[in-house]
């Protein structure tokens, strides 16, 4: 007998329903399969509303299904559920926990939050702190250190750790010499050659490659120093590479104290206590991920291998350029690179044919330069760099490219990806995947960039709108992150500006007459490196760096669930772009490109377009009222929902003083980007440099 499932619908959320299960077979006859059960919540607290959310069946999960809010004194919802369904309850307008209910077997249940309730805590690490100083007391010998239970051995440092899943090893055969014959019994091209074919093998276990590699290149640096010039500064460049995929991060004392060595000295005046994110198990981590708080996770990669992990245990950039993006294509592809002066690499900004669309509303003169070039050829670039006097002032590559499309398919320069490849970000996705689903709403990776630069590259402070898996491949990063909002202590760039998403200010040399309200800025700092991974959730605010190595990493950007609420419903702090966006917006209405000029005018107090003047006063003022409304009826509200609405005006102006302050007399909208100010490129690469169209979505030009 042939069996059918259907749904019945009992009830509806918000943007869900949920019923019981029947089964139907070929004569038309229901067998009920599974009943749901009523199921009530009831916010008993004396104030504060709370947001109601599904979690799925599992323990911990992040919310997937928003069931709206419930009201102080009594605020409830009934719904029908399936027993073993979890449902929790958080602060309105925020992620944090005050409970976690699981539907039992019972018809009829009630689940209540009281003023007993309070956001949980997150997880500490004091046993991963405990092991971390006992693996480092036995640093004065390898076979003591494999002794000893969670602790590795680290080839770069010579040192015990907390065992690391590519950094160290617990294998006591490399505590053993190689027995390798004299430095100077073959040429320093044939050590290389060893050296690189063990570097690009295709085994499991390629961080005993790395790490065997490493020891070959270190025995063949020690050649005669008449040994050919050229042979030595390859054998250089290859053992830095090596250094920078097996340094990494070991323990949180390591994080601290590369944070304490590369602070900004100005930064660290304004803001001299900058949290550390913390540094968490897997385990640990679930609960920071389901309440979108950053977090690095430090043993993801733990327990798999070159198959299951290719980004953290076989990625570098001999590997990508021998089994990767090696191409035979007639032309070969072309990835994107941005190139700056040292110390002022790399802005992001939107395209110019973007800006062209919009009737160049803002003056622009961008010191990055955008162009593309060919993988060998990014090799090439920044293999040569290192050779030379890194103190020179020099123009310094940041690649930076989509590999994997919004339908999860792999892509390199937009056409088809290698089968390589295409198998790697298989494998990096079935491994992350479960990760990213305690994402709050989380619907699948929207795409994923590769981001490969060199020593000294800073991404000045922006933020993206979606939750963020950032792997690193090889090198460490610092980073400066702050929580969602914040629009008026980091200046944010206007909607219509080339660096929307982006803080006007210089955080490595914060001026505070010009943006004083930086120094109530909530700040973080990090450190990433090989192996781990940074949760950065949406909106949040970060500042990328590299001031130890050059480094590499794949970042995967994640998408909401179709039913996912508004993300301004769900998190108050993002309100506050909301209300930028509508005062931005109702001037845009009125004056079109002229809207930088207006805004100008008006921030800094200039009435030379009287009547202009007095419309924008009032189409501002009518925005930040109705955005107020908007603000006030939404879970949680928001502090600047009950301020006067010419406050929220005047706030917003002293934001917007500074983004034209430079600005040439002569200028008006409609003129298009200055781009004599770029960094100029080497001449072998104008030479191979293809310009792209003005409306492409893409830039590459040639100077």
């Amino acid at each position: 007998m042939q069996l059918l499932a259907v749904i019945i619908l009992l009830g509806c959320s918000l943007s869900f329903c949920i019923g019981r299960t029947v089964e139907v077979d070929s004569y038309g006859r229901q067998q009920e399969v599974q009943e749901t059960r009523t199921v009530t919540f009831i916010n008993q607290r004396k104030s504060g509303a709370c947001g109601l959310y599904w979690s799925g069946e599992r323990v911990g999960s992040g919310p997937g299904l928003f069931y709206g809010p419930l009201a102080p004194n009594g605020g409830s919802r009934e719904i029908e559920g399936f027993p073993g369904q979890v449902f929790v309850l958080v602060e309105a307008g925020t992620y944090d926990r005050l409970a976690e209910f699981t539907i039992s077997e019972d018809q009829e249940q009630q689940f209540r939050v009281t003023d007993a309730h309070v956001p949980e805590l997150l997880p500490t690490t004091t046993k991963t702190r405990e092991t971390a100083t006992e693996c480092r007391s036995y640093s004065s010998s390898c076979e003591e250190c494999m002794q000893v239970a969670g602790c590795g051995w680290s080839v770069v440092r010579e040192g015990c750790f907390l065992a690391h899943p590519i950094a160290t090893t617990s294998d006591k055969q490399e505590c053993t010499d190689l027995g390798l014959p004299d430095p100077g019994s073959k040429s320093l091209d044939a050590w290389l050659n060893q050296a690189n074919a063990l570097v690009s093998a295709e085994r499991d276990d390629l961080p005993f490659s790395l790490r065997t590699a490493y020891r070959i290149l270190q025995h063949a640096s020690l050649a005669s120093q008449e040994a050919n010039d050229l042979g030595r500064k390859k054998i250089t460049v290859a053992l830095t590479e090596l250094t920078a995929k097996l340094d990494a991060v070991l323990d949180e004392q390591d994080a601290m104290e590369l944070l304490e060595k590369s602070r900004h000295e100005e930064l660290a005046k304004i803001h001299p206590h900058m949290p550390m994110v913390d540094r968490r198990t897997l385990a640990e981590a679930q609960a920071y991920i389901a309440q979108g708080k950053p977090v690095i996770i430090t043993d993801a990669f733990a327990h798999a291998n070159s198959r299951t992990s290719p980004v953290a245990h076989k990625w570098t950039l001999e590997y990508l350029r021998r089994r990767i993006f090696a191409s035979n294509a007639d032309p070969k592809p072309k990835f994107n690179v941005a190139a700056d002066q040292q110390g002022r690499c790399c802005r992001y900004f939107e395209s110019q044919g973007k800006a062209k669309q919009s009737g160049y509303p803002y003056p622009f003169a961008p010191s990055t330069h955008l162009y593309r070039d060919t993988f060998d050829g990014f090799v090439k670039t920044v293999r040569k760099a290192a050779r030379l006097d890194s103190k020179k002032a020099r123009v310094i590559h940041y690649l930076h490219e989509i590999v994997m499309d919004s339908h999860g398919k792999a892509v390199v320069a937009g056409g088809t990806a290698p089968p390589p490849l295409v198998a790697d970000l298989q494998a990096v996705k079935a491994t992350l995947e479960p990760i990213a689903s305690d994402q709050p709403f989380f619907g699948g990776f929207a795409n994923a960039k590769l981001w490969m630069g060199q020593r000294g590259i800073v991404m000045p402070m922006h933020y993206d709108s979606t939750d963020n898996l950032y792997v690193m491949a090889w090198g460490r990063k610092r980073a400066i992150i702050g929580p969602p909002g914040q629009l008026d202590a980091l200046y944010r760039y206007p909607n219509a500006h080339p660096l929307v998403g982006s803080s006007q200010v210089n955080l490595s040399s914060a001026d505070l007459e010009k943006y004083p309200n930086f120094q109530h800025a909530q700040l973080q700092e990090v450190i990433v490196g090989p192996g781990d991974i940074l949760y950065l959730p949406a909106w949040w605010w970060h500042q990328f760096e590299q001031p130890f190595e050059d480094t590499a990493a794949l970042n995967l950007w994640s998408r909401d669930r179709d039913q996912a609420p508004d993300p301004a419903l769900r998190d108050k702090r993002v309100r506050e772009h909301a209300l930028f966006d509508q005062l931005e917006g109702a001037l845009v209405q009125l004056f079109g490109n002229q809207t930088g000029l207006v805004l100008d005018a008006r921030a800094n107090n200039r009435k030379d377009h009287k009547q202009q003047f007095m419309s924008a006063n009032r189409a501002l003022i009518l925005a930040a009222e109705s955005w107020q409304k908007q603000a006030f009826r939404m879970p949680g509200g928001h502090p600047k929902a009950e301020v006067p609405a010419s406050q929220l005006v005047a706030e917003f102006l002293e934001t917007q003083k500074e983004v034209m302050r430079d600005t040439l007399p002569e200028w008006q909208p409609g003129t298009g980007w200055d781009l004599s100010q770029a960094a100029k490129l080497p001449r072998d690469l104008r030479e191979r440099c293809e310009p792209a169209p003005e409306t492409s979505p893409f830039m590459s030009y040639c100077g």
